[in-house]
């Protein structure tokens, strides 16, 4: 297998950026656009679709507690950000609570906003939870936040 090596100078600050595993044998910009060759052809970089077919994206989080011991409660999740349409969501819990909601889109133009995705009732002590673009639109998420309801009336 060969490796690909890549380098992209910038001319006015002198700052060298070092590309590896490129799948292209040269890259410009030329008109303001990112362009790669490879054997097969030419491709423009950039854009909210590939090849007029959206783009999915899916980010999952690892299983939480969120700091706080015992049984709990989501009741929702937010994320703060530009979603341009909606994002699926889904929780599952340890004791096997499944949940799912949507959110989106929130931000406006290049500044973000903050979309919540308000979720039916379930427990468990641990939440792991995925965040899926319905219809492949752009995203540029800042955080991801989980709001809980401790279950365990007792005091720490």
């Amino acid at each position: 297998m060969t490796t690909t090596l890549g380098f992209s100078l910038e001319l006015s600050s002198g700052a060298l950026t070092t590309h590896v595993g490129l799948p292209s044998g040269a890259a410009c910009v030329h008109d303001g656009a990112v362009l790669l060759a490879d054997a097969d052809g030419l491709y423009r970089v950039g854009g909210d679709d590939d090849a007029g077919v959206a783009i999915a994206a899916r980010a999952a989080l690892p299983a939480t507690d969120c700091g706080l011991p015992g049984a709990k409660r989501l009741v929702g999740v937010a994320v703060e950000g530009v979603v341009a349409g909606e994002l699926a969501v889904s929780a599952q819990s340890g004791a096997d609570a499944s949940l799912c909601g949507r959110l989106g889109p929130s931000g406006e133009g290049n500044f973000p906003g903050r979309a919540t995705a308000r979720l039916a009732r379930g427990y468990g002590t641990a939440w792991r939870v995925a965040l899926e673009n319905v219809d492949g639109a752009a995203l540029d998420i800042g955080a991801i936040a989980l709001a809980v309801v401790p279950l365990d009336r007792r005091r720490p």
